[in-house]
C-alpha cells in the first residue's frame, strides 16, 4: 500500500496535478493574507462578503455565550433546538417552499438527499459538470446512472426516451454551474418531468443569496418553487456567509429523507452560533438590495472590459467568472505570476475540470471594486500569451 501511494502521489506531481493548501494569516472575500503579506483575492465564494459582518458575529457570539459550541447529539437524538427549527422555517418561507432540513454540509446533503431518494432500481440523470457531490451521490446511490452533456435538453430527452415505461426517475442539476459559472435552463428541464414520469433535484449552491426575489434563488426567479416534482439543496458557506446547508421541498418528501438520510441520521447537527449566525444574514440579504446591485455591475463592469483584451473568458453572467488556460502547468505557471503581482487566484486543473480545461476562476464579490478589476484585467492581458486564445 505505502509503495502504490508514493507512486500515485509521484504521478499527481509531475502532471501538475499535486494540490497544496496555503495556511493564510487572515483574510476575508477579497482580501488573501498569507505569510504576512497582503493579496488581493478573486479565490473566495463569499459572494456578499458576509462572512466577516459585525452583524452577524455578535449573534453568533450571543449564541455561543449561552449554548457552548457544540450540541453534541445527532437531531434526532437531542441535538435539534428552537434555533434550528427557527432556521428550517425561516428558509422555507424564504425558499418559498413547505418544508427544510438542515445537514451540516453541502456535500452530506446532496449525498443523503440523492440516497434516499433513488437507489437500486431507479434512474438518475445528472448534467456532466454537476457538482462532484451530486456526482458522487448519484454513483453511491447505486441507482441506474445517466449523465447527459451539459445543459443539452435533446441529449437528456434521448437518455429519458429510453426508460419512458419506467418510475422512480431523478433529474439533477446545479443551477448554477461553479466552474463555468452558466446557468442551467430550468423550465427546460421542468419541461421534462410530467412526460417521463421523473422529479428533479436543483442545487443552488451558487445562486442563493444573488438571484431571485431578495436573493431566493433561481428556483423562485423562474417561478418553479413549490412544486411536487422539485426539490433543492443549498449550502451557508458561498454567499450566507456562514456554515451548513439544507433541502427544500414538499413536506412529505422532506420527512421521508429526515427518516431515510444516513448522513443526516447520524450526523452532529450544526452548533447553535452558526445556526444563529445564519438566521441574522438571511434577514440581511433580504433586507440590502444594494450588495446584489452592487456586485451586478461588478460583473457588468468585468464583462465589458474583458471584451477588450485578448483574453479566453467563458460567458458569463454570474459573480464567476472562468478564464481558460489548457493544461495544467499552464494554469500553476499563471496562478504563480499574479501571486507575484500581488493577486491570488488558485488553478483549477483536473479532476475538478476535464483534461486540457484547466483554468482560472474568478469569483466577484460586493468587496471589490472596479479599480480591483482593472488591476486584474490589466496584470492578465500582459500575460495573456499564456492564455487559451
Amino acid at each position: 500500500m505505502k509503495k502504490i501511494i508514493k507512486k500515485k502521489i509521484n504521478e499527481l506531481k509531475l502532471s501538475n496535478k499535486y494540490r497544496v493548501r496555503r495556511a493564510k494569516d487572515s483574510g476575508n472575500s477579497h482580501i488573501f493574507v498569507y505569510k504576512k503579506k497582503e493579496y488581493l483575492s478573486f479565490a473566495s465564494n463569499d459572494y456578499l462578503s458576509l462572512a466577516n459582518d459585525k452583524r452577524i458575529i455578535s449573534s453568533a457570539k450571543k449564541a455561543l455565550d449561552k449554548h457552548g459550541y457544540s450540541t453534541s447529539s445527532s437531531a434526532l437524538i437531542s441535538g435539534y433546538s428552537k434555533s434550528h427549527f427557527a432556521l428550517e422555517e425561516e428558509l422555507s418561507s424564504f425558499l418559498g417552499q413547505e418544508k427544510t432540513l438542515l445537514f451540516s454540509t453541502g456535500y452530506q446533503a446532496n449525498l443523503g438527499v440523492i440516497k434516499s431518494l433513488v437507489n437500486r432500481g431507479g434512474y438518475i440523470f445528472a448534467d456532466n459538470l454537476n457538482h462532484a457531490s451530486l456526482i458522487d451521490g448519484s454513483i453511491l446511490s447505486r441507482a441506474n446512472f445517466k449523465r447527459y452533456k451539459h445543459k443539452d435538453i435533446d441529449n437528456l430527452e434521448e437518455l429519458l426516451e429510453k426508460t419512458k415505461s419506467l418510475e422512480n426517475k431523478l433529474i439533477i442539476s446545479d443551477s448554477l454551474f461553479s466552474m463555468d459559472g452558466d446557468f442551467a435552463n430550468l423550465k427546460k428541464l421542468k419541461s421534462k418531468l410530467n412526460k417521463h414520469k421523473a422529479t428533479m433535484l436543483i442545487d443552488e449552491a451558487h445562486s442563493l443569496g444573488i438571484f431571485g426575489k431578495g436573493g431566493s434563488g433561481l428556483l423562485v426567479e423562474s417561478a418553479l418553487n413549490n412544486k411536487d416534482d422539485i426539490f433543492l439543496t443549498g449550502t451557508f458557506g458561498k454567499s450566507i456567509g456562514t456554515f451548513g446547508a439544507f433541502f427544500s421541498g414538499k413536506k412529505d418528501v422532506v420527512d421521508f429523507v429526515m427518516q431515510n438520510s444516513r448522513g443526516y441520521i447520524y450526523s452532529t447537527s450544526l452548533p447553535i452560533n452558526t445556526v444563529e449566525a445564519t438566521r441574522k444574514s438571511l434577514k440581511i440579504i433580504k433586507k440590502e438590495d444594494w450588495r446584489r446591485e452592487k456586485l451586478f455591475s461588478l460583473i457588468n463592469y468585468f464583462k465589458c472590459n474583458i471584451k477588450n483584451l485578448n483574453l479566453s473568458a467563458i460567458n458569463s453572467d454570474s459573480q464567476i467568472q472562468a478564464l481558460m488556460v489548457g493544461s495544467s502547468k499552464d494554469a500553476l505557471f499563471i496562478s504563480n505570476e499574479l501571486m507575484k503581482a500581488g493577486i491570488y487566484i488558485p488553478a483549477i486543473r483536473p479532476p475538478t475540470v476535464e483534461e486540457g480545461k484547466s483554468r482560472l476562476r474568478i469569483s466577484l464579490t460586493v468587496d471589490h471594486s472596479e479599480k480591483d478589476i482593472s488591476y486584474l484585467l490589466n496584470i492578465l492581458d500582459k500575460l495573456s500569451g499564456n492564455l487559451v486564445q
